[in-house]
């Protein structure tokens, strides 16, 4: 999956993420604000609950300061672009891509505004995945599951998602190289090693 493929399937899951997390709205000081309408008890539709919640902290900021560090990019994708940072619906981003031109890279995102956690992967994901892993083992204790796009034409590209209490969570979408890729590797397997990595720098921060 190319970059702009990936980053357009993102766009998808934030859309959805938002609709199913604010359907009505009513004025405040004669401004309209979304209501949130998701009101089932965390975890939900077959998310595993979190039983050692880091504490929010741990995702304030952005992904670009704090998911990984200069050396673990360099050992993952070798230089790197400049990084994309962005703000979307369900929290910060941060896009990194390999300099080579081997199409591949990684992008982070911390989960911290929807409140619903590993639950609204497994609501939104999980029902149209093309391939759908929850035998992941857990990341340092923590829950994780990883999806392949419904959108993709191959398994280049995985997202791992972490829990890390009922109501907050980070994704990891690994795009693997053209040499991984004919090499035969997997994309969620990979892609859960750099989740791990990111993991033990949230912890860092906790």
């Amino acid at each position: 999956m190319s970059r702009q493929v990936l980053l357009a399937a993102v766009a998808v899951t934030l859309g959805a993420a938002l609709l199913t997390s604010c359907t009505g709205k009513k004025p405040t000081n004669g401004t309209a604000v979304p209501v949130p309408t998701n009101t089932a008890a965390l975890p939900n539709s077959g998310a595993p609950k979190v039983d050692n919640p880091l504490p929010a902290a741990a995702l304030a900021g952005s992904p670009c300061d704090s998911a990984l560090t200069a050396e673990q990019l360099m050992g993952y994708l070798g230089p790197t672009t400049t990084p994309k940072a962005s703000d979307t619906e369900l929290g910060p981003t941060c896009d990194w891509a390999s300099a080579s031109g081997t199409a591949a890279g990684i992008l982070v995102g911390y989960d911290t505004k929807t409140g619903q956690g590993l639950s609204l992967t497994y609501k939104n994901e999980k029902p149209k995945a093309k391939r759908w892993v929850d035998t992941l083992e857990p990341i340092q204790g923590y829950p994780a599951v990883g999806y392949v796009d419904t959108g993709t034409t191959d398994n280049r590209t995985c997202v791992i998602v972490v829990g890390v209490s009922d109501e907050l969570a980070y994704s990891v979408s690994l795009s693997i190289g053209d040499s991984a890729v004919q090499a035969g590797k997997d994309a969620c397997q990979l892609g859960r090693g750099v989740a791990d990595t990111v993991m033990t720098n949230l912890k860092a921060r906790a």
